[in-house]
């Protein structure tokens, strides 16, 4: 029963309907409910307006109250939404105007799939007015009502189609297929931000190859620069290792242009992600010559060694023997793991030279980083002290 499934939204339906008001949880944790898995986010609809929702309980938080949304904060944050009715998409995103309505038929058909236009009473009862629980045994993803006005009114539904599909594995119904394909120009109207976003979630899906293949099929990606067809199918085998920047290393490999920070600025890719991705291309140039020496093993961190050594053998056909164990086996046997557990520092180095500090300081430490890492000198006060005196004679 929701009351122990969802004790929070549970809460809140039933101090909304003693009060005299409709309320119903909506959206995403309906459609997992009938999928039988756990729900992330519980949201919940009422006819209340949201000044009538804010008079009932006593702390809220206004997250987007223009549209009829109240962060009510009762044990957990539940997500309260009047229901409404919207005007046209002039931006084909946003709604110009919302409307409140009372009806929950209204508020449903407005949404983006039938598998998402579905409500729970506190009960457990299903409202489904547009077949979503059939949809869902079918595994097929459905636009309500007419497919080509609802990607009109947000162009976002039409990747979030196909991030679903990955997602969930469902298949696009035929005419909401045929509607992306129609009305894919308008994808480009879409925030680079939010378009990242569920590329992204591809990505960290279990099908990103079937994402992947409708995200190009569908034209969607004609909108986009990069080369996405070349290695398509390679999308089959790809793994994200936990880290989604691993999307934009897989893509950039891809690439046959040598402008690849243009790219990733194209997509808005944050500092840290163009660094990840620029590392592990450089990995995989390293590993063309042949097996890394151990300085390339001390040098990346182990998620690039990884993702650079099966991306290489995916995209490149490269052969590599390096397994996660075998990485971690070898960057173990390295004397240090960083600069900084090198036994001396600059200090001791301006005592033994006597001389300032300058960026001879910095020369020195990393031929003794070198040095300590191929196992040339041991990493001990006196061995260094040996070793500078030997390479650096006052």
């Amino acid at each position: 029963m929701m009351k122990n499934r969802w004790p929070a939204a549970y809460q809140v339906i039933e101090k909304l309907e003693h009060a005299g008001f409709d309320a119903y949880v909506v959206g995403g944790a309906v459609r997992d409910f009938i999928r039988g898995v756990p729900a992330n986010d519980v949201d919940v609809t009422t006819n209340a307006t949201p000044n009538e929702v804010k008079q009932l309980f006593e702390h809220t938080i206004d997250v987007g109250i223009e549209h009829g949304t109240v962060l009510v904060v009762v044990k957990e944050s539940i997500e309260v939404t009047t229901f409404r009715s919207e005007d046209t998409y002039s931006d084909y995103r946003r709604p110009d105007n919302v409307m409140f309505v009372r009806s929950l038929q209204e508020d449903l058909q407005r949404r983006d799939f039938t598998m998402n236009a579905m409500a729970l009473t506190k009960k457990d009862e299903l409202i489904d007015y547009f077949d979503g629980s059939s949809d869902i045994q079918k595994k097929l993803i459905r636009a309500v009502g007419d497919p080509n006005k609802r990607f009109s009114e947000d162009a976002l539904r039409m990747l979030r189609a196909i991030r679903f599909s990955a997602q969930l594995d469902f298949s696009l119904h035929v005419n909401t297929l045929e509607a992306i394909e129609m009305q894919h120009k308008l994808i480009g109207r879409v925030s680079l931000e939010r378009v990242k976003v569920e590329l992204e979630k591809i990505w960290a899906s279990d099908h990103v190859g079937k994402g992947m293949y409708l995200f190009e099929t569908s034209m969607l990606a004609i909108n986009f620069p990069g080369d996405w067809k070349t290695y398509l199918d390679k999308w089959n085998r790809f793994l994200m290792f936990e880290n989604v920047a691993n999307g934009w290393a897989f893509f950039a490999l891809m690439q046959q242009s040598n402008d690849i920070n243009n790219l990733l600025n194209f997509y808005k890719c944050s500092n840290a992600e163009k660094m990840h991705v620029k590392q592990v291309l450089l990995a995989v140039e390293k590993l063309k010559k042949g097996l890394w020496t151990t300085y390339d093993l001390f040098q990346f961190k182990e998620e690039v060694l990884l993702s650079a050594a099966n991306y290489a053998q995916i995209i490149l056909d490269m052969h590599t023997s390096y397994e996660k164990d075998d990485i971690l086996r070898l960057k173990a046997a390295i004397p240090i793991s960083c600069s900084k557990e090198i036994a001396i520092n600059g200090n001791e180095l301006m005592e033994w030279k006597q001389e300032k500090r300058g960026p001879w300081i910095k020369e020195v430490l990393e031929k003794l980083t070198i040095a300590i890492v191929n196992g040339k000198v041991e990493n001990e006060r006196a061995h260094i002290k040996e070793w500078f005196f030997h390479e650096y004679d006052n």
